[in-house]
């Protein structure tokens, strides 16, 4: 299985070989550091390793009196590889526990009064990041391909869920009269 960061190189390359500064050039674009946020040095370790998988072929070229730039291109292997994780993705849910629902799963080892105030504050950065992707959104919609225009409607929406989710919770906090009763009560 391929890492996020893998399928993310091999992606931009299944489109137009590159060098690690165009890659990385594109990464920081604003709009893509939104979506997934990634540091050069990640970049470069990534095309180290998928050029060592045979996933990626680089090509050393010379201009004129310019230091030498490697183009990677995407090998066959590569592309097989990537196709296939990309339909899996498109079709798949992940339910893994996040870092959210752990807390959740253990919000009653807190106080209730912290476990409110801690919901509360994540409310509020959700709605402020709610705002900012909203900004993007209508910053970026007409220049930007229909992929981009795709995960920040992703983002979005998936802002918007976890508002909800953390205003149920809130709610849910509130009104809970048990709050000591413990899940490992079942043993």
């Amino acid at each position: 299985m391929l890492s996020k960061l893998s399928k993310y190189v091999m992606g931009l390359l299944h489109k137009r070989p590159m060098n690690p500064y165009e890659l990385t050039k594109l990464s920081d674009m604003e709009v893509i550091q939104s979506w997934f946020p990634m540091t050069s040095a990640s970049l470069y370790t990534t095309i180290k390793n998928l050029e060592k998988k045979g996933y990626i072929t680089g090509e050393t070229l010379q201009e004129s009196n310019y230091p030498a730039k490697t183009k990677y291109y995407l090998a066959e292997k590569g592309r097989q590889v990537l196709l296939e994780e990309l339909a899996e993705g498109l079709a798949s849910f992940e339910a893994e526990a996040s870092n959210f629902g752990i807390g959740i799963f253990h919000i009653c080892s807190l106080s209730k009064e912290e476990a409110l105030l801690k919901a509360e504050e994540r409310l509020a950065f959700l709605k402020k990041l709610h705002s900012d992707s909203q900004d993007s959104i209508t910053k970026y919609l007409d220049k930007i391909p229909f992929n981009m225009k795709m995960m920040l409607r992703y983002k979005l929406n998936r802002i918007a869920m976890e508002i909800s989710t953390t205003e149920s919770l809130i709610e849910a906090i509130k009104k809970e009269e048990k709050w000591e009763y413990s899940f490992t009560q079942y043993l």
